[in-house]
């Protein structure tokens, strides 16, 4: 019997070489200073190789090489508990305890297919004929889901962190990995569709699906730089008295006192209302005489220095105050200048673009989506 080809195969093939060559160049990649790309690269390889026993099938191999059933390639319980821990260690949150629990199915059912694989041929057999097959694949897409919804709430968390420390977020909120975690969502309810509805045509889509993803994922991944955390490279300290000179009067801020009265065993406050009022007072005078909001790349930790105020104080006053994070409250002072340059004819010459790079905007999409959000139209009208 020939071994028969068909373009479903073909781009199955490509998918795994594809994902084969990315994933060995990511464990190349690994180092000790970069170990993150070792989880990415172990996911992409297990990723990859998911479509093999169906191109074995397609091109007749099993037919003719029946020992290669059920081959131990399958890692439904796996390989997205890589992709988690991969986030986990890019994250702003990398230096928190991993979940490495998460691992422990994917053993277990590495180590059962290796066992399955060497059973008799008619044994194997009977296995995929029975319901195991499509229980074993039930299971493993909803353990994939339940993955999949623990990395969306930390990337969330991590989307809301960095707001809190970076004036500039584009390469730092992992919004395509959330991407990525609901369509490879999506491609698993589509691949279990097909077991139950044999059509090519829908089969062609989560293949094509599948290629497109293994694509997607390696090349951001190769990309994608670790996001640390700011506040590792401030002391932590909170200076206990701090002034500041401004306008002919003096701004004190002290710490909570170390030991408060306990009513009714309630915690006590981290910092009373009168001290974040000092602090935003002291940021905002601070931000409008350097006009620090200017610099693409501010980040809390530049306030900090330049206020003597731990970043933490800031943060924490801005979101219980001011009700923003420091994202939110740089760009607000952006906007600002951004009016003043769009109504002034001495910057005419300046396209929107331009005015948004003048006030600190890093691109055109996040100057325009942060004047819609405190103006509520776009540069472009609000200029005409």
């Amino acid at each position: 019997m020939e071994i028969s080809y068909n373009i479903i195969s073909i781009i199955d093939i490509l998918g795994v070489v594809q994902g084969l060559l990315f994933g060995i160049m990511l464990l190349f990649m690994h180092s000790k200073k970069n170990k993150p790309t070792l989880f990415l690269g172990l996911f992409i390889l297990l990723f990859s190789l998911e479509p093999i026993p169906n191109v074995l099938e397609d091109m007749g191999v099993l037919l003719l090489y029946p020992i290669f059933e059920l081959p131990p390639i399958h890692f439904h319980f796996l390989a997205y508990p890589l992709f988690y821990i991969y986030i986990q260690k890019i994250s702003v949150f990398n230096g928190k305890k991993l979940s490495y629990w998460t691992l422990v199915p994917g053993v277990v059912e590495t180590i059962g297919g290796l066992i399955i694989f060497f059973l008799p041929i008619a044994t194997k057999l009977q296995l995929k004929e029975s319901s195991f097959a499509l229980v074993y694949f039930v299971f493993g897409l909803s353990y994939s889901i339940f993955i999949g919804v623990l990395t969306i709430r930390w990337i969330m968390l991590h989307q809301k962190e960095v707001d809190n420390q970076f004036s500039e977020t584009v390469h730092k909120n992992l919004n395509w990995s959330k991407l990525f975690v609901f369509g490879s969502i999506f491609f698993q309810i589509l691949f279990l569709i097909h077991l139950f509805i044999d059509n090519h045509t829908l089969y062609f889509f989560v293949t094509l699906v599948n290629v497109i993803l293994i694509y997607w994922v390696s090349f951001k991944g190769i990309t994608q730089e670790n996001i640390v955390s700011l506040y590792l490279f401030f002391p932590d300290k909170i200076e206990s008295y701090h002034s500041v000179e401004s306008e002919n009067r003096t701004i004190e801020i002290s710490n909570p006192p170390l030991e408060l009265p306990v009513v009714e065993k309630a915690r006590a406050p981290f910092m009373t209302a009168e001290e974040m009022k000092e602090v935003i007072n002291v940021v905002t005078l601070n931000i409008k005489r350097n006009e620090s909001f200017l610099k693409s790349n501010l980040t809390i930790i530049d306030l900090a220095e330049e206020t003597n105020i731990h970043p933490k104080r800031i943060s924490y006053s801005l979101n219980k105050q001011v009700g923003m994070n420091f994202n939110s409250f740089i760009n607000k002072f952006r906007v600002y200048k951004a009016k003043e340059l769009l109504l002034d004819k001495k910057s005419n010459h300046l396209s929107i673009e331009g005015v948004g790079m003048e006030v600190g905007f890093h691109t055109k999409a996040t100057f325009y989506a942060a004047f819609k959000k405190f103006e509520g139209c776009t540069p472009a009208k609000f200029r005409s």
